[in-house]
């Protein structure tokens, strides 16, 4: 890898967008991980990025020597516009018949692949790809109608981990040294770049 480019500028960053998933298949130990087809999730509000880091310092003749830091999971938070019950009865593995959502006690909710892009003030994108994510129930809270409209929510919290094939995240940036136009033509049509 090289360095970049001394001074290289980047616009800030003011909207998300495009949210889409796709269920993942399966995740071989000595294989290519495989998905359903990637569908649109649209009503996007906002996406929280947490990575959770582990830290370790090694000491020796009384001093710091040696330091390691892992990124072991990322913690997101999803807030969306309006949650169909469709859509929360595939993110968590749960059934729906006849317009009615069963939650049983043994639902076991899928992995996922997610993926959505970012909006920058001049117009350019960020696209951002997570490639195994477990959905969590979403917070939701009913209230009653008052004299001002206030909308009522959803909030989904869900974990992004590694794929057997070491891999957990995909991003691509119009700005970047190198980016090709068809990335972002083709971001959304399979999970993986190579189009596998």
């Amino acid at each position: 890898m090289t360095a970049p480019t001394s001074g290289i500028t980047n616009s800030p960053f003011i909207g998300v967008d495009n949210f889409h998933i796709a269920k993942m298949l399966s995740d071989p130990a000595d294989g290519q991980a495989t998905y359903d087809s990637v569908i649109a999730f649209p009503w996007l509000q906002s996406v929280s990025i947490e990575p959770q880091n582990e830290e370790a310092t090694l000491y020796a003749d009384n001093q710091a020597v040696d330091t390691a830091n892992v990124t072991s999971k990322f913690n997101l938070t999803i807030d969306t516009a309006t949650l169909p019950l469709e859509y929360k009865a595939l993110l968590l593995g749960h059934e729906i018949e006849n317009g009615v959502m069963t939650v049983a006690s043994g639902d076991n909710p899928p992995y996922f692949a997610i993926m959505f892009e970012t909006t920058k003030r001049n117009g350019k994108k960020r696209y951002v790809k997570f490639l195994k994510v477990q959905f969590s129930e979403p917070s939701e809270t009913a209230q009653t109608k008052e004299e001002g409209v206030k909308f009522n929510t959803p909030s989904m919290t869900a974990i992004a981990i590694y794929r057997n094939d070491k891999k957990a995240l995909y991003q691509a940036d119009e700005e970047a040294d190198g980016y090709l136009p068809a990335t972002g033509e083709n971001w959304y049509t399979s999970v993986d770049p190579s189009g596998e």
